[in-house]
């Protein structure tokens, strides 16, 4: 299962960069000049991998040359929780996949991704803004007058004050997603008029472009009562090509349909549906035409995928990362002692991971080792390096739990009469999810835990245990942003986030941060990124697995969408050609 994360999105390997890592913890300890010629080794060898995928696989053709008409169906998982995107309930990945044909994606329709991950603002939404000073930092900006609501109100910049004041973390009832970027500003006041404004920053923000334009009206941010669970039914108005035309819960399904208040130019398409499929059906549910639009997980949809006659199968690289998440709070206490968190890191046979998971798929695997950065990408570095790698290292993770205190009996560990107790939630129905679950289940249970496994509904994991921390250990993905720096902390700080399901933060966290987010100049930049991440990496309270490719089955003849790394979906643009 995915959930969408504000910070990058959010691949996987031959565990080249882990494995080379742990080859030069067993070689001494390597000078500077050393490790950063390394480093830079690995990641040219991670970027080779992830080069043989293209950043973008779908089919393109011209807007004038996509016939008109037709319907889209996508499967989806779970029905939205809450419409509300900047609401801790609505942050997963299926909400996305809804709002973004809506314009309802939290500001993101109004910025363009290109294939190489260059953005620009979109002139549906943005006229102009731009940065007129540095010190004190201070935005201005014009909407397109034109723009509206899918309810018909002009969307001005008191709808932008009202997102600001409910997200900036002033009033703690607002049970945000993230304060990144909102608790950075000073002021926001409009100017000429209604479309025209300015932001004054109290402290520099580096992605000020992703604050320009509102995600919702300023009706949805009028108290926290409406923010929280106003839109649990209801979705917040969008202000896409699409709108959302009818909802029908008890069958699961999501039918959006073109916006009559729509302003740009037309969509082709006549509708998108989005139908909850459980993961375990949805490849028959493709191959029998049922569906349109397969995400591929495992080797075995993969091989169902391709039994469809008219199916085209699209793989491109991704910003999607899985990983295992520890709750400092379960295991009865357990997990609070770090000695035995590095043994559960060091106990866990990543590549073994990768390969049931991604092998399968015909795709690279590539290990993750950084929080800011995916294997490739400029500013990569290995943050377990300083920490003797992160290698499938059964013995040094039973060292560890011995110096913990926990005596090995038999096959099992102990301390003061008390086992090593730790379960595993998992979502039903969710191979991937259960895959990696059980290897790690096998890996600690080989040096003495008592690991179990528990299925869980698949509608309510995320609500029901992931976000109000009623877990020991979770493992799903986080699909991020196209902004890795200014994000990256929210998953592990502070302990209040929306998205550290951690229950733990490092204080050494927030001054990096801090200074990371004013960090206007380049190498400044990642030289703090990979300061914090080797924090992070040293907790040992989220242990990265490996980054997933994009893989799409899409039926013969959709263009203009399908598996990508960055770009933008014009979804003016989508259409079926057969």
């Amino acid at each position: 299962m995915k959930i969408t994360s504000t910070r990058r999105l959010f691949l996987a390997g031959t565990g080249v960069v882990g494995s080379a890592a742990a080859l030069a913890a067993c070689g001494g300890q390597a000078t500077e000049e050393e490790q950063q010629s390394k480093a830079a080794e690995e990641n040219d060898k991670a970027a080779e991998e992830q080069g043989e995928l293209p950043s973008t696989a779908w089919e393109r053709m011209e807007y004038d040359q996509v016939p008109d008409g037709g319907t889209l169906r996508k499967a989806i998982l779970t029905f939205p929780a809450n419409w509300n995107r900047a609401q801790v309930d609505g942050n997963n990945a299926d909400t996305t996949e809804i709002a973004s044909p809506c314009g309802a994606d939290q500001g993101n329709s109004a910025l363009l991704y290109t294939e190489t991950n260059e953005k620009s603002f979109n002139p549906d939404y943005v006229e102009s803004a731009e940065m007129v000073s540095e010190d004190p930092q201070t935005i201005r900006f014009k909407y397109n007058p034109k723009g509206k609501w899918d309810n018909g109100d002009p969307i001005v910049v008191d709808d932008l004050i009202a997102e600001w004041k409910a997200t900036n973390g002033t009033n703690e009832e607002f049970l945000v997603v993230s304060t990144v970027g909102s608790e950075q500003i000073e002021s926001i006041t409009q100017t000429d008029d209604e479309f025209s404004g300015e932001i004054v920053f109290a402290t520099p923000f580096i992605d000020w472009i992703t604050l320009v334009h509102p995600g919702a009206p300023a009706s949805v941010y009028a108290d926290p009562e409406t923010f929280n669970t106003g839109y649990t039914d209801t979705p917040t108005p969008g202000k896409g090509p699409y709108k959302v035309g009818s909802l029908d819960p008890s069958g699961g399904i999501v039918t959006l349909e073109r916006n009559e208040h729509w302003w740009g130019r037309a969509p082709k398409l006549e509708n998108i549906i989005f139908q909850v499929v459980d993961q375990t059906t949805q490849p028959q549910s493709f191959a029998n035409g049922e569906i349109d639009w397969l995400d591929v997980g495992t080797g075995d949809v993969l091989s169902q995928a391709k039994s469809r006659e008219d199916a085209v199968i699209q793989t491109s690289n991704g910003l999607t990362w899985t990983h295992l998440t520890m709750n400092v709070n379960g295991g009865d206490g357990l997990l609070k002692d770090i000695k035995v968190r590095e043994a559960i890191a060091r106990a866990i046979d990543r590549n073994a991971i990768g390969r049931a998971v991604v092998g399968p798929l015909e795709a690279p695997i590539v290990l993750v080792n950084n929080f800011v950065y995916m294997p490739g990408q400029d500013g990569y570095q290995d943050s377990y390096e300083p920490l003797g790698g992160l290698a499938f290292d059964p013995e040094a993770a039973g060292k560890l739990l011995d110096e913990a205190g926990w005596a090995l009996e038999g096959d099992k560990r102990s301390k003061d009469g008390k086992s090593m107790d730790l379960k595993i939630i998992i979502p039903a129905d969710t191979k991937s999810n259960s895959d990696r679950a059980r290897q790690v289940q096998t890996n600690l249970n080989e040096v003495g835990f008592n690991c179990e496994l528990q299925t869980v509904p698949a509608d309510g994991y995320f609500p029901d245990y992931v976000m109000p921390g009623s877990f020991d250990m979770v493992t799903f993905s986080w699909v991020g942003s196209n902004f890795p720096e200014s994000s990256a902390a929210n998953l592990v700080y502070p302990v209040e986030s929306g998205q550290n399901f951690t229950g733990y933060a490092d204080d050494r966290i927030g001054p990096v941060n801090e200074k990371l987010l004013a960090a206007f100049d380049d190498a400044e930049r990642k030289e703090l990124a990979n300061e914090m991440s080797n924090i992070i990496a040293e907790t040992f309270t989220v242990i990265p697995f490996y980054a997933t490719p994009n893989i799409v089955a899409i039926k013969e003849g959709v263009v203009n969408t399908g598996a990508t790394q960055f770009e933008t979906t014009d979804w003016t643009q989508v259409g079926i050609t057969a």
